[in-house]
Protein backbone atom coordinates (compact mmCIF):
# COMPACT_ATOMS: atom_id res chain seq x y z
CA UNK A 1 0.00 0.00 0.00
CA UNK A 2 1.42 3.27 -1.20
CA UNK A 3 0.97 6.06 0.92
CA UNK A 4 0.57 9.34 -0.96
CA UNK A 5 2.07 12.24 1.42
CA UNK A 6 -0.75 14.45 2.13
CA UNK A 7 -0.27 17.71 -0.04
CA UNK A 8 -2.00 20.44 1.15
CA UNK A 9 -1.89 22.66 -1.89
CA UNK A 10 -3.52 20.15 -3.38
CA UNK A 11 -6.15 19.54 -1.27
CA UNK A 12 -6.86 23.60 -1.23
CA UNK A 13 -6.80 23.47 -5.17
CA UNK A 14 -9.46 20.70 -4.99
CA UNK A 15 -11.31 22.64 -2.62
CA UNK A 16 -11.04 25.94 -3.71
CA UNK A 17 -12.23 25.13 -6.78
CA UNK A 18 -15.42 23.86 -6.46
CA UNK A 19 -16.18 26.97 -3.47
CA UNK A 20 -15.04 29.27 -6.88
CA UNK A 21 -17.76 27.44 -9.16
CA UNK A 22 -19.82 27.70 -6.58
CA UNK A 23 -19.00 31.39 -5.73
CA UNK A 24 -19.23 32.45 -9.26
CA UNK A 25 -22.75 30.55 -9.83
CA UNK A 26 -24.02 32.32 -6.31
CA UNK A 27 -22.75 36.03 -7.65
CA UNK A 28 -24.75 35.52 -11.29
CA UNK A 29 -27.46 34.03 -9.32
CA UNK A 30 -27.26 36.87 -7.31
CA UNK A 31 -26.55 39.23 -10.05
CA UNK A 32 -29.77 37.84 -11.74
CA UNK A 33 -31.54 37.75 -8.77
CA UNK A 34 -30.59 41.55 -8.06
CA UNK A 35 -31.63 42.63 -11.56
CA UNK A 36 -35.08 40.44 -10.89
CA UNK A 37 -34.63 42.06 -7.87
CA UNK A 38 -34.22 45.32 -9.61
CA UNK A 39 -37.28 45.18 -11.90
CA UNK A 40 -39.11 44.08 -9.17
CA UNK A 41 -38.46 47.15 -6.79
CA UNK A 42 -39.04 48.99 -10.42
CA UNK A 43 -42.64 47.50 -10.52
CA UNK A 44 -43.19 47.80 -7.55
CA UNK A 45 -41.96 51.30 -7.14
CA UNK A 46 -44.70 52.29 -9.78
CA UNK A 47 -47.14 50.65 -8.37
CA UNK A 48 -46.24 52.23 -4.80
CA UNK A 49 -46.31 55.46 -7.00
CA UNK A 50 -50.13 54.88 -8.29
CA UNK A 51 -50.87 54.06 -5.05
CA UNK A 52 -49.04 57.02 -3.22
CA UNK A 53 -50.42 59.31 -6.00
CA UNK A 54 -54.09 57.97 -5.84
CA UNK A 55 -53.77 58.46 -2.24
CA UNK A 56 -52.88 61.74 -2.20
CA UNK A 57 -55.06 63.46 -5.01
CA UNK A 58 -57.71 61.77 -2.21
CA UNK A 59 -55.89 63.27 0.57
CA UNK A 60 -55.99 66.33 -1.02
CA UNK A 61 -59.30 66.09 -2.13
CA UNK A 62 -60.14 65.44 1.44
CA UNK A 63 -58.43 68.00 2.79
CA UNK A 64 -60.29 70.39 0.30
CA UNK A 65 -63.49 69.10 0.93
CA UNK A 66 -62.26 69.60 4.64
CA UNK A 67 -61.54 72.71 4.21
CA UNK A 68 -64.78 74.03 2.29
CA UNK A 69 -66.65 72.16 5.07
CA UNK A 70 -64.75 74.43 7.67
CA UNK A 71 -65.37 77.08 5.92
CA UNK A 72 -69.16 76.61 5.02
CA UNK A 73 -69.02 75.33 9.01
CA UNK A 74 -67.63 79.04 9.90
CA UNK A 75 -69.81 80.68 7.59
CA UNK A 76 -73.00 79.17 9.55
CA UNK A 77 -71.74 79.55 12.29
CA UNK A 78 -71.30 83.27 11.70
CA UNK A 79 -74.29 83.60 10.28
CA UNK A 80 -76.14 81.31 13.28
CA UNK A 81 -74.53 84.30 15.23
CA UNK A 82 -75.44 86.93 13.48
CA UNK A 83 -79.25 85.69 13.62
CA UNK A 84 -78.86 84.87 17.17
CA UNK A 85 -78.28 88.87 17.61
CA UNK A 86 -80.66 90.18 15.38
CA UNK A 87 -83.18 87.78 17.52
CA UNK A 88 -81.54 89.60 20.17
CA UNK A 89 -82.62 92.71 19.06
CA UNK A 90 -85.73 91.79 17.66
CA UNK A 91 -86.95 90.64 20.74
CA UNK A 92 -85.65 93.43 22.65
CA UNK A 93 -87.03 96.19 20.73
CA UNK A 94 -90.41 93.38 20.52
CA UNK A 95 -90.37 94.39 24.35
CA UNK A 96 -89.78 97.47 24.12
CA UNK A 97 -92.99 98.17 21.77
CA UNK A 98 -95.35 95.73 23.77
CA UNK A 99 -94.23 97.73 27.07
CA UNK A 100 -94.59 101.19 24.86
CA UNK A 101 -97.96 99.59 23.19
CA UNK A 102 -99.12 98.79 26.60
CA UNK A 103 -98.81 102.62 28.16
CA UNK A 104 -99.90 103.90 24.84
CA UNK A 105 -103.11 102.02 25.24
CA UNK A 106 -103.42 102.89 28.84
CA UNK A 107 -103.44 106.78 27.30
CA UNK A 108 -105.12 106.10 24.57
CA UNK A 109 -107.54 104.85 26.98
CA UNK A 110 -107.54 107.27 29.25
CA UNK A 111 -107.76 110.45 26.41
CA UNK A 112 -110.43 108.03 24.89
CA UNK A 113 -112.60 107.98 28.62
CA UNK A 114 -111.62 111.83 29.42
CA UNK A 115 -112.43 113.36 25.83
CA UNK A 116 -113.53 111.21 23.23
CA UNK A 117 -116.36 109.26 24.93
CA UNK A 118 -117.57 112.83 25.69
CA UNK A 119 -117.51 114.19 22.64
CA UNK A 120 -118.88 111.55 20.89
CA UNK A 121 -121.94 112.04 23.69
CA UNK A 122 -122.05 115.74 22.87
CA UNK A 123 -122.17 114.89 19.00
CA UNK A 124 -124.77 111.75 19.25
CA UNK A 125 -126.81 114.90 21.66
CA UNK A 126 -126.61 117.48 18.81
CA UNK A 127 -127.45 114.90 15.93
CA UNK A 128 -130.28 113.42 17.68
CA UNK A 129 -131.64 116.95 18.31
CA UNK A 130 -130.73 117.94 14.58
CA UNK A 131 -132.64 115.20 13.61
CA UNK A 132 -135.37 115.13 15.18
CA UNK A 133 -138.96 116.05 13.07
CA UNK A 134 -139.48 119.17 14.33
CA UNK A 135 -136.02 120.59 14.09
CA UNK A 136 -135.80 119.25 10.59
CA UNK A 137 -138.98 121.12 9.62
CA UNK A 138 -137.85 124.03 11.13
CA UNK A 139 -134.41 123.90 9.57
CA UNK A 140 -136.01 123.35 6.32
CA UNK A 141 -138.11 126.31 6.78
CA UNK A 142 -135.08 128.32 7.59
CA UNK A 143 -133.56 127.36 4.23
CA UNK A 144 -136.68 128.36 2.56
CA UNK A 145 -136.39 132.32 3.95
CA UNK A 146 -133.13 132.46 2.47
CA UNK A 147 -133.85 130.81 -0.96
CA UNK A 148 -137.14 133.23 -1.52
CA UNK A 149 -135.11 136.44 -0.09
CA UNK A 150 -131.68 135.56 -1.96
CA UNK A 151 -132.45 133.58 -4.73
CA UNK A 152 -136.30 134.07 -5.98
CA UNK A 153 -137.18 137.67 -4.66
CA UNK A 154 -134.85 139.96 -5.67
CA UNK A 155 -135.46 140.89 -9.43
CA UNK A 156 -138.98 142.29 -8.02
CA UNK A 157 -137.23 143.86 -4.65
CA UNK A 158 -135.31 146.23 -6.94
CA UNK A 159 -138.27 147.83 -8.66
CA UNK A 160 -139.53 148.89 -5.39
CA UNK A 161 -138.24 152.78 -4.21
CA UNK A 162 -138.94 151.98 -0.45
CA UNK A 163 -137.42 148.70 0.23
CA UNK A 164 -139.50 145.62 1.32
CA UNK A 165 -137.52 142.63 2.14
CA UNK A 166 -136.60 143.56 5.75
CA UNK A 167 -138.75 142.62 8.76
CA UNK A 168 -139.64 146.02 11.03
CA UNK A 169 -140.55 144.91 14.77
CA UNK A 170 -143.93 146.78 15.83
CA UNK A 171 -142.60 148.58 18.99
CA UNK A 172 -140.77 150.86 16.63
CA UNK A 173 -143.88 151.64 14.79
CA UNK A 174 -146.23 154.64 15.34
CA UNK A 175 -149.73 152.63 15.56
CA UNK A 176 -153.20 153.92 14.36
CA UNK A 177 -156.04 152.63 16.40
CA UNK A 178 -156.51 151.09 20.05
CA UNK A 179 -155.31 147.45 18.76
CA UNK A 180 -151.77 147.62 19.03
CA UNK A 181 -151.61 144.52 21.63
CA UNK A 182 -153.06 142.44 18.92
CA UNK A 183 -150.69 143.59 16.28
CA UNK A 184 -147.71 141.16 14.71
CA UNK A 185 -144.08 142.57 13.07
CA UNK A 186 -144.02 143.52 9.74
CA UNK A 187 -142.66 140.51 7.19
CA UNK A 188 -142.92 140.62 3.44
CA UNK A 189 -144.65 138.29 1.47
CA UNK A 190 -142.83 135.86 -1.06
CA UNK A 191 -143.09 137.24 -4.28
CA UNK A 192 -143.58 133.73 -5.43
CA UNK A 193 -146.04 132.56 -2.76
CA UNK A 194 -148.03 135.23 -3.67
CA UNK A 195 -148.25 134.29 -7.58
CA UNK A 196 -148.61 130.62 -6.42
CA UNK A 197 -152.25 131.62 -4.52
CA UNK A 198 -153.34 133.66 -7.94
CA UNK A 199 -153.59 130.89 -9.56
CA UNK A 200 -156.22 129.52 -7.38
CA UNK A 201 -159.20 132.36 -8.28
CA UNK A 202 -160.91 130.34 -10.81
CA UNK A 203 -162.85 133.91 -11.82
CA UNK A 204 -162.42 137.25 -14.26
CA UNK A 205 -159.87 139.23 -12.47
CA UNK A 206 -161.32 142.08 -13.63
CA UNK A 207 -164.20 141.33 -11.67
CA UNK A 208 -162.99 141.33 -8.64
CA UNK A 209 -161.35 144.21 -5.89
CA UNK A 210 -158.10 142.87 -3.89
CA UNK A 211 -157.70 143.79 -0.50
CA UNK A 212 -154.88 143.79 1.24
CA UNK A 213 -155.12 143.78 4.98
CA UNK A 214 -151.81 144.67 6.49
CA UNK A 215 -150.39 146.51 3.64
CA UNK A 216 -147.06 146.92 4.83
CA UNK A 217 -144.61 148.85 2.62
CA UNK A 218 -147.14 147.56 -0.31
CA UNK A 219 -145.03 144.78 -1.69
CA UNK A 220 -148.45 142.68 -1.80
CA UNK A 221 -150.52 145.65 -3.81
CA UNK A 222 -147.72 146.33 -6.33
CA UNK A 223 -148.16 142.21 -7.10
CA UNK A 224 -151.41 142.53 -7.35
CA UNK A 225 -151.76 145.21 -9.85
CA UNK A 226 -149.74 143.11 -12.08
CA UNK A 227 -153.19 141.37 -12.63
CA UNK A 228 -156.05 143.12 -14.46
CA UNK A 229 -158.30 143.05 -10.93
CA UNK A 230 -161.16 145.81 -10.56
CA UNK A 231 -159.39 147.33 -7.81
CA UNK A 232 -156.34 146.73 -5.31
CA UNK A 233 -156.58 148.17 -1.85
CA UNK A 234 -154.25 148.02 1.67
CA UNK A 235 -155.31 148.89 5.09
CA UNK A 236 -152.19 149.75 7.41
CA UNK A 237 -152.75 150.61 10.76
CA UNK A 238 -148.54 151.48 11.25
CA UNK A 239 -147.90 154.97 9.87
CA UNK A 240 -144.60 154.70 8.70
CA UNK A 241 -145.09 151.38 6.71
CA UNK A 242 -147.91 153.64 5.50
CA UNK A 243 -145.69 155.80 4.11
CA UNK A 244 -143.31 153.57 2.83
CA UNK A 245 -146.10 151.75 0.35
CA UNK A 246 -147.43 155.25 -0.80
CA UNK A 247 -143.73 156.06 -2.14
CA UNK A 248 -144.15 152.65 -3.45
CA UNK A 249 -147.53 153.17 -5.20
CA UNK A 250 -146.03 156.05 -6.73
CA UNK A 251 -142.81 155.06 -8.20
CA UNK A 252 -143.83 151.37 -9.12
CA UNK A 253 -142.91 151.06 -13.33
CA UNK A 254 -146.47 151.57 -15.20
CA UNK A 255 -145.94 149.37 -17.71
CA UNK A 256 -145.82 146.50 -15.30
CA UNK A 257 -149.18 147.52 -13.70
CA UNK A 258 -152.42 145.85 -15.28
CA UNK A 259 -154.38 147.60 -12.54
CA UNK A 260 -153.12 151.28 -12.00
CA UNK A 261 -156.41 151.98 -9.31
CA UNK A 262 -153.96 151.23 -6.33
CA UNK A 263 -154.73 152.93 -3.08
CA UNK A 264 -153.57 151.96 0.52
CA UNK A 265 -155.47 153.07 3.80
CA UNK A 266 -154.09 154.32 7.18
CA UNK A 267 -156.62 152.25 9.38
CA UNK A 268 -157.38 149.82 11.66
CA UNK A 269 -158.50 146.84 9.55
CA UNK A 270 -161.70 146.22 12.30
CA UNK A 271 -163.17 149.64 11.94
CA UNK A 272 -163.73 149.27 8.05
CA UNK A 273 -166.12 147.23 6.60
CA UNK A 274 -165.43 144.89 3.36
CA UNK A 275 -165.97 146.35 -0.29
CA UNK A 276 -169.51 146.31 -1.94
CA UNK A 277 -168.63 144.34 -4.43
CA UNK A 278 -166.79 140.74 -5.11
CA UNK A 279 -163.41 140.78 -3.88
CA UNK A 280 -160.22 138.58 -2.93
CA UNK A 281 -158.96 139.40 0.51
CA UNK A 282 -155.71 138.93 1.44
CA UNK A 283 -154.51 138.18 4.70
CA UNK A 284 -150.71 137.47 5.68
CA UNK A 285 -150.89 136.99 9.75
CA UNK A 286 -151.09 140.98 10.27
CA UNK A 287 -153.27 140.37 13.75
CA UNK A 288 -153.96 138.29 16.17
CA UNK A 289 -157.16 135.65 16.56
CA UNK A 290 -158.92 138.27 17.95
CA UNK A 291 -158.62 141.05 15.31
CA UNK A 292 -159.34 138.72 12.79
CA UNK A 293 -162.12 137.27 14.43
CA UNK A 294 -163.48 141.08 13.89
CA UNK A 295 -162.77 141.35 10.52
CA UNK A 296 -164.07 138.09 9.63
CA UNK A 297 -167.03 138.92 11.33
CA UNK A 298 -167.97 141.53 8.91
CA UNK A 299 -167.08 139.58 6.16
CA UNK A 300 -169.65 136.65 6.81
CA UNK A 301 -172.31 139.85 7.46
CA UNK A 302 -171.64 141.64 4.61
CA UNK A 303 -171.99 138.51 2.13
CA UNK A 304 -175.19 137.73 4.04
CA UNK A 305 -176.38 140.67 2.97
CA UNK A 306 -175.29 140.43 -0.76
CA UNK A 307 -174.49 136.89 -1.17
CA UNK A 308 -171.46 137.14 -3.87
CA UNK A 309 -168.12 135.79 -4.74
CA UNK A 310 -165.30 136.37 -1.98
CA UNK A 311 -162.36 134.60 -1.76
CA UNK A 312 -160.01 134.54 1.58
CA UNK A 313 -155.99 133.68 0.63
CA UNK A 314 -154.40 133.25 4.39
CA UNK A 315 -150.66 132.80 4.36
CA UNK A 316 -149.58 131.52 7.99
CA UNK A 317 -152.84 131.35 9.31
CA UNK A 318 -154.18 132.10 12.84
CA UNK A 319 -157.79 130.96 12.70
CA UNK A 320 -158.68 128.90 10.09
CA UNK A 321 -161.36 127.12 12.21
CA UNK A 322 -163.39 130.04 12.27
CA UNK A 323 -163.51 130.34 8.73
CA UNK A 324 -164.66 126.69 8.38
CA UNK A 325 -167.60 127.55 11.58
CA UNK A 326 -168.36 130.28 9.17
CA UNK A 327 -170.45 128.38 7.37
CA UNK A 328 -169.69 130.60 4.23
CA UNK A 329 -166.40 129.74 3.09
CA UNK A 330 -165.40 126.40 1.75
CA UNK A 331 -162.02 125.01 1.45
CA UNK A 332 -159.82 125.75 -2.33
CA UNK A 333 -157.68 123.35 -3.73
CA UNK A 334 -154.74 125.22 -5.49
CA UNK A 335 -153.58 123.48 -9.44
CA UNK A 336 -151.65 120.55 -9.12
CA UNK A 337 -148.31 122.45 -10.77
CA UNK A 338 -148.66 125.01 -7.94
CA UNK A 339 -149.69 123.08 -5.42
CA UNK A 340 -146.47 121.06 -5.77
CA UNK A 341 -144.24 124.21 -5.50
CA UNK A 342 -145.84 125.35 -2.23
CA UNK A 343 -145.72 122.04 -0.48
CA UNK A 344 -142.33 122.11 -1.76
CA UNK A 345 -141.33 125.57 -1.35
CA UNK A 346 -143.38 127.58 0.42
CA UNK A 347 -141.90 128.51 4.32
CA UNK A 348 -145.56 129.39 5.26
CA UNK A 349 -149.21 127.38 5.41
CA UNK A 350 -151.61 128.62 2.87
CA UNK A 351 -155.46 128.20 3.12
CA UNK A 352 -157.60 129.13 0.45
CA UNK A 353 -161.17 129.73 0.37
CA UNK A 354 -164.16 130.90 -1.80
CA UNK A 355 -168.02 131.87 -0.78
CA UNK A 356 -170.64 129.17 -1.19
CA UNK A 357 -172.38 131.85 -3.50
Amino acid sequence: MSVVPHRSDQIESKSVEPQRASLKERVARAKAGTKDTTKSAGGVSAWWKSIVGGNAAKTTANAAKAAGDAVSLAKRAKAAERIAHIADQTKAQTSHAVAAGKVGLERAAKIGRETVLPELERTGAKLRERTRPDRLKSDYREYLFRLHERVLDPSTEQLFFKPTMNPVALSTLTIRGPNRAYGHDYRPTPCSIFEWTMAAIDYDFSRLTFVDYGAGKGRVLLLASEHPFAAVGGIEFAEELHDDAVMNIAQYPRSRMKCRNVECVLEDASTLGPPDGESVNYFFNPFSREVFAEVLHNLVVSYRKRPRRLYLILIDPVATDLVDESGVFARLQLPFPESLKVKLFSPYEIALYRSLA
